[in-house]
């Protein structure tokens, strides 16, 4: 084998393993925050969260009912995590017992940059809200909008499911 062959399969070998490593690397981690009260945001009283995932590569941020049990009624998560490219939730209706669910792809919804931002969402009745909750602060001079959920009243948030608004 010649000099010329050996660099040849050398780098040919140097690119395979650059590939694989490429496609078996860890996702991007973005300092953010994931979470839903129903206690606070009022729908805990009416509303059994049987399941929630946002996005599929990061388990602390998903949740299923067990036993008969609900998927809980509150968590937060934050710190470095995948951003998610959906958020699914299933829920059963207490007064008539109906089973919901609802998948969002996020994809297009979420600001491009996360980074110290929270998703959360409410479930009111039938119909699911998805929320972006910013680290800017509401202060009397700075006054937002109340929204669903109760994270609005203390910092900057928008609506982006079902209604897709900016910030």
């Amino acid at each position: 084998m010649t000099l010329k062959q050996s660099l040849t399969r050398w780098l040919a070998t140097l690119g395979l393993l650059l590939a694989l490593t490429a496609c078996a690397s860890t996702p991007r981690l973005v300092p953010h925050a994931f979470s839903f009260n129903g206690w606070s945001d009022g729908w805990q009283a009416t509303v059994e969260l049987l399941e929630y995932s946002y996005g599929d590569q990061y388990r602390e941020v998903q949740g299923k009912a067990e036993n008969g049990y609900s998927a809980g009624v509150s968590t937060g998560v934050n710190g470095p995590m995948p951003v998610g490219d959906f958020l699914y939730v299933r829920w059963r209706l207490k007064p008539t017992g109906e089973v919901l669910e609802d998948k969002v792809d996020l994809r297009h919804r979420l600001p491009r940059d996360m980074t110290d931002q929270e998703l959360t969402f409410v479930i009111e009745g039938r119909k699911l809200y998805v929320y972006v909750v910013t680290p800017q602060l509401v202060t009397s001079q700075n006054k937002a909008p109340l929204l669903k959920t109760w994270l609005s009243r203390y910092n900057r948030a928008y609506e982006i499911y079902p209604t897709l608004s900016q910030p």
